[in-house]
């Protein structure tokens, strides 16, 4: 593996022996010993963040991995407004520059689909995939499929509901990509039909033998769920005729929808979130998505372990 692109990329003994790596960091990362060891792992390489959109948790997870394995880290955010892109450089220009500085990864976020198959194109130093619009996200579907796996101690076998903007949210594809690689799982998706999701994802799970269900009752099966993935409104790609976000209105979780859940099921989101959730779950033994958050830096530090190794 070149670059780290698309969920696909990923086959289940690769995926369990990145979780293994994950497994050890957690394990061993309060010893002092063994975070001055880890600093030396990668000492010596260099990183680019380049984001051309706003991020908090990725682009901060990131450069914290990449820290705490002894890596050099520059980054830039934003910079679809501050880089030479406002003044019309394109983004393989971009990449050829950036590589004549010798970095070893460049972690790339873009809003345009296709833009990390389009640097990698052009890049001799390793493109991670940071999100490109409504395509993937293949670090945060790893995150989210570790966090699944350690909460529950299994993936086959279990039912997903996954609800929210299925449309144009990346997490959710690349999500989806990854639990094809496993048995007997059950989806649930639950959206407006306007916001439903796309037929290239119901057709990789057909031919993976992931069984699904389209609904837009979050009531009607949330009790059968083992795993509760929400997501929020992607009110930065909206789409024409889904303008007015009120549809998603009875799209939330809070106090009510817990009484219907699993008491052993678990709560994800890949954040951040803006409303879909209530607070009021937070304290809620289900509610994982700050622990799944945490869980980030760890995967994607087993992750770089893995491209270097």
């Amino acid at each position: 593996m070149k670059h780290v692109l698309q969920s696909r990329q990923f086959d289940r003994e690769l995926i369990e022996k990145i979780f293994a790596e994950t497994d050890r960091l957690r394990l061993d990362f309060d010893s002092p010993f063994v975070r001055a060891q880890l600093r030396k792992t990668l000492l010596g390489r260099l990183m680019f963040c380049i984001f051309y959109e706003p991020s908090t948790r990725t682009r901060l997870s990131f450069t914290a991995a990449a820290h705490h394995l002894g890596m050099t880290v520059t980054h830039t955010e934003n910079a679809k407004e501050f880089s030479s892109a406002i003044k019309g450089e394109t983004l393989e220009d971009t990449m050829r520059v950036l590589n004549g500085y010798y970095p070893d990864v460049i972690v790339l976020r873009h809003s345009e689909t296709g833009a990390a198959e389009r640097a990698a194109e052009v890049s001799s130093a390793v493109v991670i995939n940071a999100g490109d619009g409504m395509g993937q996200h293949p670090t945060q579907a790893l995150l989210d499929l570790y966090t699944i796996s350690s909460e529950l101690r299994r993936i086959d076998g279990i039912t997903v509901m996954i609800g929210g903007d299925l449309a144009r949210g990346r997490t959710v594809r690349s999500l989806a990509y990854l639990l094809g690689k496993y048995s007997n799982i059950h989806i649930i998706f639950v959206s407006p039909p306007e916001l439903a999701i796309g037929e290239d994802i119901k057709q990789y799970l057909s031919r993976h033998e992931v069984t699904y269900i389209e609904t837009q009752d979050i009531n009607s099966h949330i009790g059968d769920a083992d795993v509760v993935y929400w997501t929020r409104v992607q009110k930065e790609r909206l789409l024409v005729g889904c303008q007015d976000t009120s549809v998603f209105d009875g799209y939330r979780i809070g106090p009510a929808e817990l009484l219907r859940m699993k008491h052993e099921s678990i709560i994800l989101h890949p954040l951040p979130r803006v409303g879909e959730i209530d607070v009021a779950v937070d304290h809620d033994h289900r509610a994982a998505y700050f622990r799944q958050s945490d869980n980030g830096m760890f995967v994607r530090m087993a992750l770089l372990r893995y491209l270097f190794s």
